[in-house]
């Protein structure tokens, strides 16, 4: 059975917790590079926070707690992290690399995050506008 889910939000709200994440990586001017493992172990960190605040898309459309919601969020970072870690360079040239795969692993876990909570998501019209989560 496939479950549909409401991606347009997800994928927005990983792309807003994308760029929480960039804006606050490591002191790094905008031609520099990370490490792959840094780069990962950030991501891993600080995507699961910035899906969950509690303005966020999965704090505010999902009836869970901060911890329920992280739990999810962490867990579906890791999977995509090892799921696009093949394809993830050495050496990541920021800020470009970092958003493009910042965007990947963000869609990616977005969706993710969703599937696993989707028994707890809340219907009214604000969470059912994709528009209202750009």
């Amino acid at each position: 059975m496939r479950i549909r889910t409401r991606t347009p939000a997800c994928i927005r709200t990983g792309a807003q917790a994308l760029v929480a994440l960039l804006i606050t990586f490591p002191l790094l001017a905008p031609a520099q590079t990370a490490g792959k493992k840094e780069w990962m172990d950030h991501v891993a960190n600080g995507m699961p926070g910035a899906f969950c605040s509690p303005q966020a898309y999965f704090r505010q459309c999902f009836s869970v707690s901060a911890k329920e919601c992280e739990d999810a969020a962490a867990t579906a970072t890791r999977s995509c992290l090892d799921k696009h870690s093949g394809e993830i360079p050495a050496m990541l040239a920021m800020p470009k690399d970092g958003r493009h795969w910042g965007s990947v692993v963000g869609r990616c876990a977005g969706t993710a995050t969703e599937v696993a909570m989707l028994k707890k998501r809340i219907s009214n019209a604000r969470c059912n506008d994709p528009k209202q989560w750009q």
